[in-house]
């Protein structure tokens, strides 16, 4: 039922989404509701908190707002690059599940904002392969990474994305890889005149070379909630990577070198927790979109539709009973 309101084109999905949405931030978070600030926020998630910590439910409203962005723009990122139906808005409403999951994923954090960032970024890498010359394109994919690393500075693993897609789609002008370096740049050159005109570069620099010098910081202890509802989400999710392996022969040329990318991106999500230490909850954010994206190809792609209904509903219990116990 619910599969064939997304597939329908139906103006319904507009009032289900907004219906679960409400519903799932409305449920009691046990516990903060927004990530404290930590060594490696790059300074200007600080100021964020340092605003909003006073008032939980603002904080909350800020974090729902962020993650309406992201399920709207990965909507319109699938759509317009023909990985999704037309008109359907399954991927969104598959976005605020994944982010309704825990309470820690739902709320405002670094990584967080840091992620809507990076989705920008893979918007613009996944138009790139049609494109003659991807100029704009990779300036900007490196330019939104480093944005996103100035408000949580381990999202400069990320960096590896844009550079990985140019082997991915072939791409051997040097051009690109240059203004890649410039787009760069140009992001780090806005993030030095902030903290020099907020006397603090000499912070940052410390930050940094702390970060460099010691570069692994894993670790994770999640409750029983967080365990059931990550091994369901897991086995749905390498369900959905075997079903892309068995047919993505089916498939044309860039769409199989853009579904490369998203499953590279997945990979630097994982990675990423190396980096993570006590933010590892919050890191969840980062791999929101990797996955969404993975498993709404394979709910939409199945020829036994009452499979894929069948997958949607688990998701769907699994996230109510993870926020209620």
């Amino acid at each position: 039922m619910l599969l064939k309101i997304f597939r329908s084109q139906s103006p319904i999905q507009f009032i289900l989404i907004f219906i679960v949405g409400l519903l799932l931030w409305t449920l009691p978070d046990r516990g903060a509701s927004m990530q404290p600030s930590s060594n490696f926020d790059s300074g200007i998630y600080k100021y964020f908190s340092e605003l909003f910590t006073a008032s939980s439910s603002l904080s909350r409203t800020i974090a729902f707002i962020i993650i309406l962005f992201q399920a709207t723009l990965l909507n319109y990122l699938l759509i317009k690059n023909n990985l999704a139906p037309k008109n359907s808005l399954l991927p969104s409403f598959l976005l605020i599940l994944f982010y309704s999951s825990t309470t820690s994923v739902f709320q405002l954090s670094a990584p967080l904002i840091a992620s809507f960032f990076i989705l920008l970024a893979v918007a613009e890498l996944a138009s790139m392969y049609e494109l003659k010359y991807a100029f704009t394109e990779s300036f900007n994919a490196s330019f939104f990474i480093t944005i996103a690393s100035f408000f949580y500075f381990p999202a400069v693993i990320f960096i590896l994305l844009p550079w990985i897609s140019f082997f991915i789609y072939r791409i051997v002008s040097w051009r690109e890889w240059v203004i890649s370096f410039i787009g760069m740049a140009s992001a780090l050159m806005l993030f030095a005149f902030f903290y020099f005109w907020n006397n603090r570069l000499l912070d940052v620099c410390t930050m940094i070379t702390h970060f460099f010098g010691n570069p692994i910081r894993f670790q994770i202890h999640l409750s029983t909630a967080e365990i059931i509802i990550w091994s369901i989400v897991g086995l749905i999710f390498l369900s959905a990577i075997f079903n892309l392996m068995n047919h993505v022969n089916e498939k044309i040329i860039a769409i199989r070198r853009k579904y490369l990318v998203f499953i590279v991106l997945f990979i630097i999500s994982v990675l990423s927790f190396l980096y993570a230490d006590s933010n590892y909850r919050f890191h969840l954010a980062f791999l929101a979109s990797p996955i969404v994206i993975i498993i709404n190809n394979a709910l939409v792609s199945r020829k036994k539709q009452g499979r894929s209904e069948m997958i949607l509903w688990v998701l769907i219990v699994a996230v109510i009973i993870s926020r209620t116990i």
